[in-house]
């Protein structure tokens, strides 16, 4: 057995309650943090259905020309819009000048031959009463009788074929006018122009060279493929009365393209497929916008643009809204933070809807009305220090479905959200959430 000193106890009970004499009690635990929490708004609300689709011209017309002849001009300026009957080309005239003029040179003659035959006719009818009353007095043979009749009756017939010559000469001017007219190659509807894929002096060949393109751009159709779930509630929504069939009432869809701000473009859906497309399960629907002039004669959609589409599903319901700030994203997909009435935070799964509200760009001028959220009972001012904030705007406020069942006196965490964890104890500062003006909603 090892053996320990006197002087090595000594010095150990003496380090020990030297020891003891400076130790400090354990610190006191931090207070709950304070967060910001709202409850959840009820507001009317319309859910949607939401897709991509693109653009595409309403109308399309190929310009080619109906005569063959050489280019002269190109009247128009490419990538323009033009009107319906407006010059677009203009092909050499001098060939089918020379036809119109042989054409009516051939209508004059004709007219001729058949004054000609008319004068030959009144001749003939003088003879051959001449003839006839001879033969009843005995002076004439029946054969010379004949004859005249045969004489009246070959200048009625010439008559009549050159009347025949004279329609047919008149026909030939016609068209002659006509290809005449092809010559000048206009606009068979108004849209925005391509650009020429012929130049000056070019050989043009009838109803095959292809001229140029016209894109009818004033309205637009957008195309989308959904998917057959949801045609199906569709149909079944329409069989419990809650649509009406769009081949007697149209439905509203609402577009938006590429750097737009929610979906300003309002048509209606004018078309879907009568099949849908097994390799895909999805249906082609197709709706009709209106692409206005705006500043500086522009219109800002083209076909073939990328768009984003929406289509209301029904009539506007009483839902839940929340400030999007609110809302968490994880595994289990998106959720919040609600202070129970024990004071401890719990996670809410929820699923989110429409958004009821967007805050639009900063313009000059005064803001327009929005949602914020205000603290309906803030700290008094303290001497010295800056004022605490009692109005905090809100950016966005969307619609959301509680996957559980949401108490009336659970409270929503707004702010300090990184400060919280489930289970963990919180002071919260209960703030009210504020819609704008119904006038003013957006």
């Amino acid at each position: 057995m090892r053996r320990v000193s006197l002087a090595a106890v000594v010095l150990a009970a003496a380090t020990g309650l030297a020891g003891c004499r400076g130790s400090k009690p354990a610190p006191a635990p931090p207070p709950p943090p304070r967060v910001t929490v709202v409850r959840p708004a009820t507001v009317p609300v319309r859910d949607y259905w939401l897709y991509n689709g693109y653009l595409e011209q309403t109308k399309a017309a190929e310009v080619r020309s109906k005569v063959r002849g050489y280019l002269t001009k190109v009247e128009f300026t490419e990538g323009t819009e033009v009107k319906a009957d407006d010059l677009l080309y203009s092909i050499d005239k001098v060939e089918f000048n020379t036809a119109v003029r042989k054409a009516k040179a051939e209508e004059v003659k004709a007219k001729a031959e058949i004054e000609n035959w008319k004068a030959q006719i009144v001749q003939a009818e003088a003879d051959l009463a001449r003839v006839t009353t001879a033969v009843n007095s005995g002076a004439e043979s029946k054969t010379e009788l004949d004859k005249a009749k045969a004489t009246r009756d070959v200048r009625v017939a010439e008559r009549d074929a050159a009347k025949a010559n004279a329609e047919a000469a008149a026909e030939a001017l016609h068209s002659a006018n006509i290809l005449l007219g092809y010559t000048d190659i206009k606009a068979k509807i108004g849209g925005r122009i391509s650009r020429t894929m012929v130049d000056e002096g070019t050989l043009i060949q009838a109803d095959t060279t292809l001229l140029t393109t016209i894109l009818k751009v004033d309205e637009l159709y957008v195309y989308f493929d959904a998917p057959e779930a949801d045609l199906i509630a569709y149909q079944q929504s329409v069989i419990a009365s809650q649509h009406k069939d769009p081949m007697t009432a149209q439905i509203p869809v609402e577009v938006g393209v590429t750097k737009e701000d929610g979906y300003p473009h309002v048509g209606k859906i004018d078309f879907r497929e009568n099949k849908v497309e097994a390799a895909t399960g999805t249906i082609r629907i197709r709706g009709k916008i209106d692409n206005p002039l705006l500043a500086n004669n522009v219109r800002l959609l083209f076909p073939g643009m990328y768009a984003r589409v929406r289509v209301p599903k029904g009539e506007e319901a009483p839902q839940l809204a929340l400030p999007e700030d609110c809302l968490l994203s994880g595994q289990e997909g998106r959720y919040v933070y609600v202070v129970a009435a024990d004071g401890k935070v719990e996670k809410r799964v929820v699923t989110v809807g429409a958004i009821v509200w967007k805050a639009v760009a900063p313009v000059p001028g005064p803001p327009p009305p929005g949602w914020v959220a205000v603290n309906p009972s803030p700290a008094p001012a303290v001497e010295g220090q800056p004022l605490i904030p009692t109005r905090r705007p809100i950016k966005s406020v969307v619609a959301v479905t509680f996957h559980k069942r949401f108490e009336p006196d659970e409270r929503v965490i707004l702010d300090g959200l990184q400060q919280v964890r489930p289970g963990s104890p919180v002071t919260p500062e209960e703030w009210n959430l504020i819609p704008p003006a119904p006038a003013e909603k957006k």
